[in-house]
């Protein structure tokens, strides 16, 4: 049987006028620099008043630190809060490395950098709307950036980065919105993630909370590495050595508890990095949130007058099921606090959300001498309601989350002396409605999120003693949200996408000889009906960026 590869380790839119739009900067066809699909922030029609967190700053093993400030006779409240992020790599040879960067030990960013070659540097610019951080960015703090970028006589790129906070004060045009009061960082102590080796270590908030919490909200990173990285891949141990592949099975979920009880579960993105399964699937564009990851925001208001006894510290963990390796986790708590009661209380009413899944794994592998082949599939489901009652300054409060998951990964192998196939074809469909109910009338959210995934793998050895691998990448994030407040309903939507194919040519030592008939599409669209809508689709053949397309109806 082949041996696998050190490659593996490594609509309609709805416009309304709007006093901020998105903007993206156009890119040049016939390039192979770094296609960002994702628009920048969507920023008020004002200067800003900008703060430099670091300029030109080069990285090896160390982080490089700072001093942050807010903006000096520049007072708030803002409108909105950027983080503008600017990272290249000289021309070389350089692995994919993860990125953060931190204030006050909370992150403000978390992805990954693309992977230079010998004749081309990449460089990319991103922003992030970091307004929810209003109250932690009021005042001085130290801060960090860290892109652990090893190099040696074959790794020779270095990464150049800077990065701004960019404050946009509120107007009447421009009001500021209702953001959290305080920001709990979920990470090491004065920031840096967190490794988790399997499903029974956590990461912790251990900590004396607030008298007063009324909505509390826990941001989570669930970045899978090392043998974690190609999670959707593996197989159960038992399988490992027949299937020639990675081990700990096909889920992976993040579990959130409170004060020991079950109180959330955030599903785990399948991000692909620029080195990832084939490198050159992902040049010139990258896969989807690649660079900048989005955090999976856990609803647990419920127990917010729970956590507004100050009497004790309150310890709010997260797991993750499945890992069998190394994930590296981060977040971060977003505390409400009432504005005119000292002392909130309530308690938990319901919750039926019981620990750990369950993994249905249906198993019609069959083996000879000389072949393997049948399928491997995984799924389990994830139904369960959350609610409290929260007595504050305006009354009574009863907030219920309600969670309804799927996990579906089917994957199917044919493995011989000269061929191994893989296909995995995988759905993550979650579905979160949450309640309000008040005596000034009942607000409510439902948020849809589906994380589809297909990966085709087939590899050949070639009469000449070469070998060949195929590999063709279905990539998407769906995220829709239909929320009623005050009587006004809101809509709101993201589909990003990217479908990616390439053949790699390696030597019988299985070195890199070159790729053959790259090709990749990918598509982003918003649409709201607060703002306006956008629309962008991308392609590239051969390395380099072939079209690029905007608009929207």
């Amino acid at each position: 049987m082949l041996y696998r590869t050190a490659l593996m380790v490594s609509a309609a839119y709805v416009c309304l006028a709007s006093p901020s739009a998105f903007a993206a900067p156009r890119f040049t066809l016939g390039s192979g620099n770094e296609a960002v699909i994702e628009p920048l922030v969507a920023h008020p029609a004002e200067t800003p008043c900008a703060v430099k967190l670091y300029h030109g700053a080069k990285f090896g093993a160390n982080n490089v630190y700072f001093l942050y400030n807010p903006p000096a006779n520049c007072p708030g409240p803002y409108a909105t809060i950027v983080l503008s992020v600017d990272i290249s790599l000289n021309a070389g040879i350089q692995y994919d490395r993860t990125g953060t960067i931190w204030v006050g030990g909370v992150p403000l960013w978390f992805g990954t950098t693309a992977e230079p070659n010998p004749k081309l540097g990449p460089s990319w610019h991103f922003e992030r709307d970091v307004t929810d951080y209003t109250s932690l960015l009021g005042g001085s703090n130290s801060g960090f950036v860290s892109i652990a970028n090893y190099t040696n006589s074959t790794d020779t790129s270095i990464i150049t980065s800077s990065a701004e906070l960019l404050f946009y004060p509120a107007t009447a045009s421009y009001p500021a919105p209702t953001v959290p009061d305080q920001i709990i960082p979920l990470a090491a102590d004065g920031g840096g993630t967190i490794g988790l080796g399997d499903s029974t270590q956590t990461a912790v908030i251990d900590q004396l909370l607030p008298n007063s919490i009324t909505k509390a909200v826990l941001d989570v990173y669930l970045q899978g590495q090392s043998n974690d990285e190609f999670w959707y891949t593996c197989v159960p141990n038992s399988l490992t050595t027949e299937l020639e592949s990675c081990g700990g099975g096909a889920l992976r979920e993040g579990e959130i508890r409170v004060d020991n009880a079950p109180a959330g579960v955030a599903p785990v993105y399948p991000w692909i990095f620029t080195g990832g399964l084939d490198p050159y699937l992902w040049a010139p564009i990258p896969g989807v949130q690649t660079l900048d990851f989005k955090p999976f925001p856990v609803d647990i208001s419920p127990f917010a007058g729970q956590l507004s006894d100050a009497t004790k510290a309150h310890r709010i963990s997260l797991s993750v099921f499945g890992a069998n390796s190394y994930f590296s986790v981060a977040g971060a708590l977003k505390l409400y606090l009432d504005p005119a009661r000292a002392q909130v209380t309530g308690s938990v009413t319901q919750n039926t959300l019981k620990g750990y899944p369950t993994a249905d794994i249906k198993n019609s592998i069959t083996s000879s001498s000389t072949l393997v082949h049948g399928r491997l599939d995984t799924s389990t489901h994830r139904d369960f309601t959350i609610s409290g009652n929260i007595v504050g300054s305006t009354g009574p409060v009863q907030y219920t989350v309600n969670q309804v998951g799927s996990f579906a990964n089917d994957q199917g192998f044919y493995i011989s002396d000269t061929i191994y196939k893989q296909f995995i074809k995988q759905k993550t469909d979650t579905t979160i409605s949450t309640t309000v109910a008040a005596s000034a009338g009942t607000n409510t959210e439902v948020k849809t999120l589906s994380y589809p995934l297909t990966v085709d793998i087939t590899e050949d050895a070639l009469a000449s003693g070469k070998l060949s691998i195929l590999t063709t990448i279905s990539q998407v994030y769906n995220d829709s949200d239909v929320s009623v407040i005050g009587g006004v309903q809101n809509n709101s939507s993201e589909q990003n996408s990217i479908s990616t194919t390439d053949k790699l040519y390696l030597d019988s030592s299985f070195n890199l000889i070159g790729n053959k008939d790259m090709a990749s599409t990918a598509n982003y669209s918003t649409s709201s009906s607060t703002a306006p809508c956008f629309a962008r689709s991308l392609a590239a053949a051969n390395n380099v960026l072939t079209s690029e397309s905007e608009g929207c109806k």
